[in-house]
């Protein structure tokens, strides 16, 4: 049994066990894709020796090609994981133009737990061999004379002494055999529970449509999810088994997708709203569609339904409550600082499942008894991290029996699926694990367990963005800086430089207007939103992780712009160059967080509140540095600040994109875009002297059959509205598992 042992191998404080597919560190899991767990065990197996590029590549790709650039892209997660930094090569060295050494000491060991039962099963046997005759020698029988315990029985028997040995070794036989089965038992109840897996991903549409934020629900036969069209949002469906998808009717609009009840029969909705502040309409729909049922007055950023389908759990910002069916008897169980999401009820109705955001975008996995005892968050002992939107982990669901627990993470750019089994045997090691079902680079949504639980539903997403020019002449949208993957564009004063958000990494870079002469600025980990150009050209302010920087023209290292290292975001420079006007969020008691606008003397570095700018977001100076405007998240509308008259006055209804918000050169217009315009998306403009609003273009004029949306995110020194678009590549998959 020593030759059968499970390995394991050692390097300095990690584990790696092949078996499972785990890296421990100091027996914590490290998170690691699969294909990077492959390059490890690879260069493990072949430890001190050079693995040449060619032979890494078809251990880890045997039936595919793939570009060398991949395998580097796993050394590089690989050597992350592994805590290297810049040229800290300990454990993986580079051999140029050859290949990989692992160099750290590598020890294979086998499973310590399997020998302490091999040993125990071996003792048992020799002590239970030896009670066959462990008896004093005045005690034993006397079988040539009769005398004895067992002599009278005897003597009857043809053939005493042979009797007696076939007995005796038949007993033996028995005793080994219990022994055997002993041990066995033992290994049974003690050895670990064999790993979950994804058996099989199975597309379920082709259409590309799929929100890539829905979830995705089923009632054992149809699988329900929305669908994005433009700037609106359906309730839609497709057969369990794939196919086709369909709209259903319902009586709202721009749907957001909850929960279904147990009965499967009814689905629990909410209606975006431009503004809503965690608080849509809560909405009951039949599975088959019609008229919708209002839950109450109940709104909600989130909601779930109690296992018996007579109570629904829902969140508004970072208070939490439960409330009845009908909406009555509501009941407040947990307020936090942060916003809660992704709302589950485990299935025998004891616990609730939901994520918190943080102020700095991180989310985690939370807790909570069904009647509000011990709040919570979930510990995996991983480390924090790199601060980006939604990155950490959330999203998890319950298998309907309760034994496996499913989340999403969200790191360094791939999203992976987790599960932990929650009920295994009584002495079974290995619990509250958990175990890399999958990993990818796209974007993966909510897990969502299918009726049986041998199945996740998931939304698939390949984000695919260019960006598009609106050519005022041909009246079409035209590819711009060569269709790159980027957003939030802003230009400087004198027209010829623009510097935007690199989507793929969320970087910032410059370049000429026709894209020539392209520097990147900034590197992650920082996550780029919303650049503005100092008047002189010099300079460039951005917002990354809640803060503002300003980084040199020409490169350099980003420096944090407000005091005390405050949160900030959204900037604009002033046509002076003395000034920032940017947005701050404010946490409020309830947990959520409101936007006030201020202004930054850069000389001074004091900060100061814009009067009367309480929920308005998105600011941006006029060029001739008179005005400003705003997005009214709370009153949905556009609105212009006059400095000389320190006042606020309305430009048009609607709440625009505040990352959308552009004046034309001449400051007579600014230029927005509605959340949630319709299906066309029309970007307009006001004018700022009589509040003439006219509508400038719409997703018509996209020569693309691809095109899943747009959103204005910048305007060009001739007044040209650019835009981001996003073109249709988000599909439900189907996850087979293989749940021991």
């Amino acid at each position: 049994m020593s030759n059968s042992g499970k390995q394991f191998y050692e390097f300095g404080s990690f584990r790696v066990d092949p078996d499972q597919r785990i890296l421990l560190r100091e027996n914590r899991p490290v998170p690691l894709q699969p294909k990077a767990f492959e390059t490890l065990l690879v260069l493990l197996q072949n430890s001190e020796k050079i693995v040449l590029k060619d032979d890494l590549m078809k251990a880890l790709w045997p039936d595919s090609f793939v570009e060398e650039s991949n395998l580097a892209q796993n050394i590089f997660v690989l050597r992350k994981a592994l805590g290297e930094a810049g040229g800290d090569h300990r454990y993986i060295l580079t051999v140029p133009g050859r290949g990989y050494r692992f160099v750290e000491k590598v020890r294979a060991v086998r499973d310590e737990d399997e020998v302490v039962i091999e040993s125990y099963s071996r003792s048992r046997v020799t002590i239970e061999q030896e009670i066959v005759d462990d008896s004093p020698d005045d005690e034993r029988p006397d079988l040539e004379s009769g005398n004895g315990r067992l002599g009278h029985e005897l003597k009857a028997l043809p053939a005493p002494a042979e009797t007696l040995g076939w007995h005796r070794g038949r007993i033996a036989a028995f005793v080994l055999a219990g022994a055997v089965a002993g041990a066995l038992a033992v290994w049974m109840l003690f050895s670990p529970v064999p790993a979950p897996k994804v058996l099989r991903s199975v597309p379920l549409t082709h259409f590309g449509r799929a929100e890539p934020f829905s979830r995705v629900l089923t009632d054992g036969s149809r699988i329900y999810f929305a669908e994005r069209m433009g700037g609106t949002w359906g309730l839609a469906f497709v057969p369990e088994h794939g196919g086709e998808p369909g709209l259903i009717s319902t009586s709202v609009d721009r749907v957001i997708l909850y929960d279904v009840d147990r009965t499967r029969s009814r689905l629990l909705i909410g209606e975006q709203r431009p503004v809503s502040l965690g608080q849509d309409p809560l909405w009951v729909v039949p599975t088959s569609g019609g008229s919708a049922r209002r839950v109450g007055n109940i709104g909600a950023g989130d909601a779930a339904w109690s296992p018996d389908g007579q109570r629904i759990v829902f969140c508004q910002e970072g208070e939490l409550f439960t409330v009845a069916d009908d909406g009555s008897q509501p009941r407040k169980l947990f307020s936090v600082q942060g916003v809660i999401e992704h709302l589950r009820w485990s299935p025998d109705g004891k616990r609730l499942s939901f994520s918190v955001r943080g102020r700095d975008t991180l989310v985690a996995l939370w807790e909570i008894g069904a009647d509000g005892s011990n709040p919570h968050p979930i510990d995996f002992g991983w480390k924090s991290p790199n601060v980006k939107w939604g990155a950490g982990e959330c999203c998890g669901d319950w298998s309907p029996d309760g034994r496996y627990f499913v989340f999403r993470s969200l790191r360094d750019n791939l999203t992976s699926l987790w599960a932990i089994r929650l009920k295994v045997g009584r002495f079974h090691r290995g619990p509250n694990t958990p175990v890399q079902l999958y990993t990818s680079p796209d974007f993966l949504g909510q897990p969502r367990f299918s009726a049986d639980g041998k199945k996740i539903f998931i939304v698939d997403y390949q984000e695919r963005r260019e960006v598009v020019r609106y050519d005022w002449g041909r009246k079409l949208f035209v590819p711009y800086l060569s269709g790159i993957a980027a957003r939030h564009l802003s230009f400087s004063r004198d027209g010829q430089w623009v510097a935007y958000k690199n989507d793929v990494d969320s970087t910032l870079w410059r370049s000429r207007v026709d894209g020539s002469q392209a520097v990147q600025l900034t590197f992650p980990p920082l996550d780029v939103l919303h650049s503005t150009w100092s008047p002189d050209g010099t300079r460039i302010a951005f917002e990354a992780g809640g803060r503002l920087y300003e980084v040199p023209f020409g490169g350099g290292t980003p420096e944090k712009l407000l005091p005390n290292d405050a949160i900030g975001g959204q900037p604009s420079w002033s046509p002076d160059g003395k000034s920032i006007l940017f947005a701050r969020w404010e946490p409020l008691a309830t947990g959520a967080r409101q936007p006030t606008l201020y202004l930054l003397d850069l000389a001074t570095r004091q900060v100061q509140a814009v009067p009367g700018s309480t929920d308005f977001e998105g600011p941006q100076w006029s060029p001739d540095g008179k005005y400003a405007a705003a997005s009214d998240r709370k009153d949905e509308k556009l609105v212009l600040f006059d400095f000389s008259r320190q006042q606020w006055t309305e430009l048009s209804d609607g709440t625009p994109f505040g990352w959308g918000i552009r004046w034309s050169s001449d400051s007579k217009y600014v230029y927005y875009q509605h959340v949630y315009a319709g299906e066309e998306q029309p970007i307009f403009r006001v004018r700022v002297s009589d509040r003439h609003v006219e509508q400038i273009t719409t997703s018509r004029q996209i020569l693309r059959a691809d095109a899943l949306s747009y959103s204005m995110t910048g305007l060009t020194p001739d007044n040209s509205p650019v835009a981001s678009l996003v073109r249709r590549n988000s599909d439900v998959h189907a996850l087979e598992l293989e749940l021991p």
